[in-house]
């Protein structure tokens, strides 16, 4: 991962990214300006992975380092089940956003860390206090994280995120992002709690820290036989199905139409962010609110929300 002295100025960087991203959503695919959290998510997943790269680029450069960034945006998918206060069986959103950082900086196996966030505008002054129905069934999930299970087009055994044994908590998997509304936005992170106080770490800082591998930023996902680190491959993996067509003999990725999905792909060092959207945003913008502009996606389309950063050796391109 990077290492820690680099992460102040990452931090800072990514946080100033974020921030005018929040204020004046995702410019390049046309969306208007964000007043709830959908709209928050979109910006930042659509237009933050550009800016946080172009941000970062030139601060890890002169340490042999360089990121590339991806990010896919949808809505209101995966829903989980499990077992609520006595026994109650509940169904939630797993989460808003999934995010992924993986060291590509050696030859050894990919080490990674992962988060996933549940987007929450804040009150006026900071902090909120969950109390409906469905925010504590969520609460209960990224609190305690029983055993779930995942819709159909996922494996469908039960998750157990205690089977994990890296560093941390359970906890860690999961976090409340706190947005502060316009004309002012900000994105805080918040450990679950049915009362979250004003403050927390901003998201681009909470993003230099997991890169910097700092436990209680996410939970490391590298391994292949705990259900915390599956569970984040096959995210990426449904979610990619979606957003991706692999063709034999073709290099890369190529774009595959599907009119609830969006892409921004950050390519390689010397390139210029190339932002792509298809199917019905191809003519429509991005919803800005608190509630899809789109209908959710249905049962064959169960991505969530991603943005996936990889730390690379610079190459050296221009």
């Amino acid at each position: 991962m990077i290492p820690s002295h680099l992460t102040p100025s990452l931090a800072s960087a990514a946080d100033t990214a974020i921030k005018q991203v929040l204020l004046t959503g995702a410019t390049s695919v046309g969306q208007k300006k964000p007043t709830g959290e959908v709209g928050f998510v979109a910006a930042f997943v659509l237009d933050g992975v550009t800016e946080i790269a172009k941000a970062w680029k030139p601060l890890l450069r002169p340490h042999g380092l360089s990121v590339k960034m991806s990010g896919v945006f949808c809505h209101q998918t995966p829903r989980v089940t499990f077992s609520y206060k006595r026994g109650a069986k509940k169904s939630c959103e797993l989460a808003d956003l999934l995010v992924v950082v993986d060291d590509l900086t050696s030859e050894e196996p990919t080490r990674r860390w992962a988060v996933l966030i549940q987007a929450k505008m804040s009150k006026v002054g900071g902090g909120q206090t969950l109390s409906s129905a469905g925010d504590l069934v969520q609460l209960d999930l990224l609190t305690n994280w029983p055993s779930f299970t995942l819709p159909l087009g996922f494996q469908q055994t039960p998750r157990d995120f205690s089977t994990c044994s890296y560093a941390g908590a359970a906890v860690d998997c999961g976090r409340y992002g706190l947005i502060h509304p316009q004309p002012s936005p900000d994105w805080r992170q918040q450990a679950p709690a049915s009362s979250m106080p004003t403050g927390g770490a901003e998201l681009g800082t909470f993003l230099a820290r997991m890169a910097e591998g700092r436990v209680g930023y996410g939970r490391e996902a590298t391994g292949r036989g705990d259900d915390w680190s599956l569970t984040v491959d096959e995210l990426l993996t449904v979610t990619g199905a979606l957003a991706f067509k692999y063709s034999a003999g073709l290099a890369g990725t190529h774009p595959r139409l599907n009119n609830k999905v969006a892409l921004v792909i950050t390519p390689a060092d010397g390139a210029s962010p190339q932002p792509w959207t298809w199917g019905r945003w191809a003519a429509e913008r991005p919803p800005s609110g608190g509630r899809p502009d789109v209908p959710p996606d249905g049962p064959g389309g169960q991505g969530i929300s991603f943005v996936h950063i990889g730390i690379t050796r610079y190459s050296g391109e221009a």
